[in-house]
């Protein structure tokens, strides 16, 4: 990594492109996701997510996947509930996603509370554009509501699988509450998260709630799944808990009973206990029984926290004649120039105890620098530190550095280098590179090292960009070449021109080449837009019987702009 470091200081002196800061909503499906944003290759750790007012955390809260640009979230949110997520975007490097699904509905008759439509959706499914069509029919009242759907899904096989799904709600002014609902997904539809029922499953549900004061709220539910390939594997699950909560004082009790065919029934139970004597001080008390036939887990965590600075927490587990404890404490805290925080655990078991240190510093000197820093060491497992810088010397010049070095830390030997720049040049010239060894993937590092370039021109409406990259595989002798150019032109307000070349390049014991050429239209009418695209390209020699011969495609798609 050399070049890194030459790099490093050849280009403190050039000029990069500001990232962009993008804003959107996601509307709730009742399932935890994934959920796909309007761009991928967005910018690491630049996120901000919010559900109402709450700030949701990263790895505890949700799950983004920056290459994708794909968010799952660790509960469900509901169809009443959005979720605003903000992020950064590299201009050049970043893309667009693939236009959200259409969806529409048609009211076809109306009676009173009840009324019958015709429901739709259009889909694009790597390339292929997917048709849903089926009926709904709903009844609403005040204190009552009932929602049943019929869905049909074209397959290649025009075996034409259906889904079916039906729910109600009845409420009272008494505080009664109950939930009925039936899912049903032959396998064949594929995936049915949209609508919250999981494929080739069927799914019997219903949850009584009674609150007689904004303090108390009681509650039974019952759930049966049952796999429709695999019906001996049918589960079932009952509960019933109570929750008593008062400004300064909470009290939760609940029992799970969860039994699946040719397995012992799982029984949980769990009480926990809330206070905050003060309004800077928080003290929940937990503790969780759980047993599964003749084996039984007991597992008790206290935890203290002390305004937004210090964190307290003791967890035991107790597990037949086998105890484990663990406990942390963590401190952060700083000025609006520096954050910091340091957390430090101990974790018990017979004879054993190991201790774990954690520190995370973030500083802000300059508006224009920005630096990180962390540092993971656990006894018996090695350690991880590492650092990330951010360099804007000079307006519109930006420079990314970041490393990590594990020793023994998840099993690792190996050092993740990444650096990254833009320039953004006289006469509307862009350049921008890419290298790394080991990057980071879902906090991961990944076995490649990775090489790439791009040129982009932009005057007015037309738009000219070059790009080469290079993959190698480490410890494998394979490379992979790829050469892209692209022209698009903005016709008009409402019609963008595309054209784009991209050959690709495998080298290993053979060479092998692919090379493509796409070309698209795209109409905007209001917020709808309709993309024509063609494309021609030559097939890998190993894929393809006669590789000289053209294969040419086409597709029409129909979007909506959110």
């Amino acid at each position: 990594m050399r070049r890194l470091g030459w790099l490093v200081a050849a280009w403190l002196i050039t000029h990069a492109v500001a990232q962009d800061w993008i804003s959107e909503r996601l509307q709730g499906r009742g399932v935890v996701g994934p959920y796909t944003l309007s761009w991928n290759q967005i910018v690491e750790r630049s996120e901000i997510v919010l559900v109402g007012e709450r700030l949701l955390l990263r790895e505890r809260d949700y799950w983004i996947d920056y290459a994708s640009g794909t968010i799952r979230f660790a509960q469900p949110l509901r169809r009443e509930m959005s979720a605003r997520v903000g992020y950064r975007i590299v201009p050049g490097r970043s893309q667009k996603n693939a236009a959200p699904d259409v969806v529409f509905q048609t009211e076809m008759a109306r009676l009173g509370a009840a009324s019958l439509s015709v429901q739709g959706r259009l889909r694009d499914q790597q390339g292929v554009m997917q048709t849903e069509l089926g009926i709904r029919a709903a009844w609403q009242t005040e204190q009552a509501q009932t929602d049943a759907l019929y869905l049909v899904r074209e397959s290649p096989d025009r075996r034409m699988p259906s889904l079916v799904r039906v729910s109600s709600q009845w409420r009272s002014p008494d505080g009664f509450d109950l939930r009925l609902l039936f899912a049903r997904a032959e396998p064949a539809f594929g995936d049915a998260r949209a609508y919250g029922v999981v494929s080739g499953q069927e799914q019997a549900s219903a949850q009584f709630e009674w609150r007689p004061d904004r303090a108390l709220r009681t509650r039974i539910h019952w759930l049966q799944q049952r796999p429709l390939q695999n019906p001996l594997t049918t589960s079932q699950q009952w509960g019933a808990g109570l929750e008593y909560t008062l400004p300064t004082f909470s009290l939760q009790l609940e029992r799970q009973m969860s039994e699946t065919s040719q397995q012992p029934l799982n029984l949980t139970d769990r009480v926990a206990l809330s206070l905050q004597p003060h309004e800077q001080i928080r003290v929940r008390v937990e503790e969780k029984t759980i047993q599964q036939g003749e084996q039984t887990r007991v597992q008790t965590e206290v935890r203290t926290e002390v305004g937004s600075a210090v964190q307290l927490s003791h967890q035991t587990t107790q597990e037949g004649s086998t105890r484990a404890e663990q406990s942390r404490v963590a401190f952060q805290g700083g000025t609006g120039s520096l954050q910091g925080r340091v957390e430090l655990s101990q974790y018990w078991q017979q004879d054993d105890a190991l201790g774990a240190a954690q520190i995370q510093l973030q500083a802000k000197p300059h508006p224009n620098l920005q630096l990180s820093g962390e540092y993971q060491i656990q006894e018996q497992a090695g350690q991880m530190r590492g650092y990330y810088l951010q360099l804007n010397p000079l307006r519109g010049m930006q420079l990314r550095l970041s490393e990590r070095a594990y020793e023994g830390w998840l099993g690792l030997n190996l050092r993740s280098q990444q650096l990254e720049w833009e320039w953004r040049m006289p006469f509307a010239l862009t350049l921008g590179a890419q290298l790394a060894r080991h990057p980071l993937q879902q906090g991961r590092p990944q076995p490649t090292q990775l090489e790439a370039y791009r040129l982009r021109w932009q005057t007015g409406r037309l738009a000219l960009e070059a790009g080469y990259s290079k993959q190698e595989p480490i410890a494998q002798p394979l490379t992979e070449r790829r050469y892209t150019l692209s022209l698009q032109s903005q016709l008009n307000p409402a019609t963008l021109f595309a054209l784009t070349f991209q050959q690709t390049e495998w080298q290993r014991d053979a060479f092998l080449r692919e090379v493509a050429l796409k070309l698209g239209l795209t109409q905007r009418l209001s917020d709808f837009y309709l993309t024509l695209e063609a494309s021609a390209h030559l097939p890998r020699a190993d894929q393809s019987a006669d590789p000289n011969r053209l294969r040419y495609s086409g597709s029409l798609k129909l979007g909506v702009q959110f």
